[in-house]
């Protein structure tokens, strides 16, 4: 994960909900859809956190929040907005979605897991991060698990550059499933996407029961230069039209993100 720790290290995630309306418009939808699940009383542990967007969201609603990052300038940033701010329910702690053995069984009502799973590439280590999430998280709990979708990487890439439509590309996306940091190209950095059924499957797997399954920015990021172009008006028809279909499997295919929220 090495190589996952230094390309955040020179991103600004900070502001990646947040600069613009395609953006915003994925950070309105997790929330939009994990306010339904989620309760006052209830404790919550962030587990890639990133820079605490959400944790930060739920703190200022009241609720206690474990915020973790396996990166350390994420981990920091998290601990100096909870020291700028005066915040005293949230924590922040340096963890390994893989190793969540610092916290207790059944230590949480809520785990979030928004993150991690972009860049396990390794289908054992996926599996153990969610185990490790169910571990801590108390029967009867709520696990939200975001993923980057499989269908909808190449085509992204190609209406930019060209160059990625190859059967090289096709196949690395289609049957590998991920990518890695080392290839030739690589965009990005060590990732690895799903597809809506696969991320069914392995909760399933795992006993998790299905509550929501959404499209957390739709076709907004195929649609960028648009949805970034809207007016606040036009802007607000736009996620009242995304909220009402983002749960629909034809969106949810072609999603950048997806956000499936189970229970245990």
């Amino acid at each position: 994960m090495e190589s996952v720790i230094r390309y955040y290290d020179g991103y600004d995630e900070a502001s990646r909900l947040v600069r613009d309306n395609t953006g915003r418009l994925e950070f309105i939808t997790t929330v939009h859809v994990l306010d339904k699940y989620i309760s006052k009383d209830h404790q919550i542990l962030d587990v890639g956190a990133g820079t605490g967007i959400y944790s930060f969201y739920y703190a200022e609603k009241g609720l206690p929040v474990v915020s973790t990052d396996l990166s350390p300038k994420h981990v920091e940033i998290i601990q100096d907005k909870i020291t700028s701010g005066g915040y005293s329910n949230i924590i922040a702690e340096r963890a390994d979605a893989t190793d969540l053995s610092k916290f207790k069984p059944g230590s949480f009502d809520a785990v979030f897991c928004l993150g991690p799973m972009y860049h396990l590439t390794d289908q054992t280590d996926q599996r153990k991060c969610i185990s490790e999430c169910l571990r801590v998280l108390r029967p009867g709990g709520v696990l939200a698990v975001a993923y980057i979708n499989k269908f909808f990487i190449l085509p992204y890439l190609v209406k930019s550059n060209s160059g990625y439509l190859t059967d090289q590309w096709v196949a690395k996306f289609l049957e590998q499933g991920g990518i890695s940091s080392a290839d030739e190209d690589c965009f990005w950095t060590d990732a690895y996407f799903h597809t809506p059924e696969e991320i069914e499957q392995l909760l399933g797997e795992q006993g998790v029961s299905k509550l929501d399954h959404a499209a957390a920015d739709g076709i907004g990021v195929i649609m960028k230069d648009t949805v970034n172009r809207f007016n606040k008006e036009q802007f607000d028809s736009w996620v009242n039209y995304h909220l009402r279909t983002c749960s629909e499997p034809s969106i949810l295919g072609i999603s950048n993100h997806g956000l499936y929220v189970g229970r245990k």
